[in-house]
């Protein structure tokens, strides 16, 4: 079967960063150019890694509202998938309201094709067949593999060690990832630091609980504070209510 979004005409022609969007599972991505984003992502708050996975889902959405949507092998895929999950589509939403150049109509053109199918379906008085991926969580877990692949081997590093240890460190989905694809020396590393984080924000939880009784005087610290809600990024991975990414 061909790659998700395989384009012949465009293999050739379109631009580098296009066909990594296009292309995930054979992207041409760097190390380089996955430490330049990196460096950024670990100065913010949160886990780095789901953060460039959410910009790299916009600018996938971005890329496919743009150029593809007049592409059939996409709109098969659409249609086979019954469109994006509800999670995928409020993304589209939000990139189709907030991002240039991208009109309601390419979602109208890939949504055209989704009832159709299933109106055939329906006319068949068949129940439609079980629902396959939605396109941007196969996007989404691909570029995460490939996210973590890149970590694990920029964490050999002892100055990136020491950058990521400064760093809120990975939520626990993202940190498995790393773990099953890293060297002995990096899944040691990984471990030791996740376990101190996870021994800090256990002990935060416990004093935000404790300081909240009644009969205890002590005021609450910031970090304190923010425990229950480091827990549930931590634990869950982080949402993100707003675009990422900007014109």
């Amino acid at each position: 079967m061909s790659p998700w979004f395989h384009r012949h005409s465009h293999q050739s022609s379109a631009p580098e960063w296009i066909l990594r969007l296009i292309h995930p599972e054979k992207s041409p991505t760097t190390p380089a150019l996955f430490t330049y984003h990196l460096r950024e992502k670990l100065a913010l708050d949160g886990c780095p890694l789901c953060r460039m996975v959410r910009e790299s889902e916009e600018q996938w959405t971005w890329t496919l509202l743009y150029e593809f949507t007049g592409d059939p092998e996409i709109h098969e895929k659409f249609a086979r998938a019954g469109g994006l999950c509800a999670e995928h589509a409020e993304l589209v939403r939000k990139v189709t309201a907030k991002r240039q150049l991208v009109t309601p109509s390419g979602v109208a053109r890939l949504y055209e094709t989704v009832t159709k199918e299933f109106l055939a379906g329906l006319a068949r008085k068949r129940t439609p067949e079980t629902r396959q991926e939605c396109p941007l969580c196969r996007y989404r877990d691909q570029a995460a593999a490939r996210y973590a692949y890149f970590l694990a081997v920029t964490l050999a590093d002892s100055e990136w060690q020491q950058a990521f240890v400064k760093s809120d460190g990975l939520c626990i989905s993202h940190f498995n990832a790393v773990i099953a694809q890293a060297d002995r020396n990096v899944v040691t590393f990984l471990n030791d630091d996740q376990t101190r984080r996870l021994r800090d924000l256990l002990h935060r939880l416990q004093e935000l609980q404790r300081k909240q009784r009644y009969d205890v005087p002590e005021p609450l610290t910031p970090e304190e504070i923010a425990s229950w809600r480091e827990a549930l990024w931590r634990y869950g991975g982080m949402t993100f209510p707003d675009l990422l990414v900007h014109d």
